[in-house]
C-alpha cells in the first residue's frame, strides 16, 4: 500500500497543478483581443445600469429587474462590476456596495459546452447567474445553512458568453478558467 500512496499523491498534485496553470494561461485571441466596439450591439441596456456602464447581463420579471453592470474597462486594479436588483423600479440590493475591482468578489466560469456562470456570496447568501448557451438564463439564490434555494427564470439568452464579456472576466481576474 505504501508504494501506491506516493503515485496517487503525485497524480493528485499534478492534476491540481494542471488546473492552476490553466487559470493563468491566456484566452484564445478572439477573446483576448475583443473590443467593446466590436460587441456593443450584443449588450441590451438595463435601467439599472448607467449610460456610461455596460450591462453585462440582465433579467426582468413582472415586478423585478436584475443586472450586472460594469465600467467599460475592468482590470484587476481598476474599473468595477456590480450586481444590482430592483423591485418595481426601486433599487433593493447591490453587490458589492461600493464600485470596486471585482477580483476576489466574483467567480466566472465558461464551460466547454458554451454555458457560463457568474457567482458571488453576500451576507451568507450564494448567488449564481446561469447563462446556458441554448436555454433561458436564471438566477439561483442559496440561503445560508443549506436552506431552500430559489431559482428565478429569466427570458432569453444573456451575454455572459460574449467575447468582450469573457475578456473583462479574464482581465479582472474573476475567470476560473475551467
Amino acid at each position: 500500500m505504501k508504494h501506491l500512496t506516493s503515485p496517487l499523491l503525485f497524480l493528485s498534485l499534478a492534476l491540481a497543478a494542471r488546473g492552476s496553470v490553466a487559470q493563468e494561461s491566456l484566452p484564445v485571441p478572439s477573446i483576448a483581443d475583443a473590443t467593446y466596439a466590436e460587441y456593443r450591439n450584443e449588450y441590451r441596456a438595463s435601467a439599472l445600469c448607467g449610460k456610461e456602464e455596460i450591462t453585462l447581463w440582465s433579467c426582468e420579471t413582472r415586478r423585478r429587474a436584475y443586472a450586472l453592470c460594469s465600467s467599460p474597462v475592468v482590470t484587476r486594479t481598476s474599473g468595477y462590476m456590480q450586481y444590482r436588483a430592483a423591485n418595481r423600479g426601486k433599487m433593493t440590493f447591490q453587490y458589492p456596495a461600493a464600485k470596486s475591482p471585482p477580483t476576489g468578489l466574483f467567480s466566472y466560469v465558461s464551460y466547454g459546452n458554451g454555458n457560463a456562470s457568474l457567482e458571488f456570496t453576500s451576507s451568507g447568501y450564494h448567488y449564481m447567474l446561469l447563462d446556458p448557451l441554448r436555454e433561458n438564463s436564471s438566477i439561483v439564490v442559496s440561503p445560508p445553512a443549506g436552506g431552500k434555494e430559489t431559482e428565478i427564470a429569466c427570458p432569453g439568452n444573456q451575454t455572459l458568453q460574449v467575447n468582450y464579456t469573457m475578456r473583462l472576466m479574464y482581465d479582472s481576474g474573476v475567470w476560473l478558467g475551467k
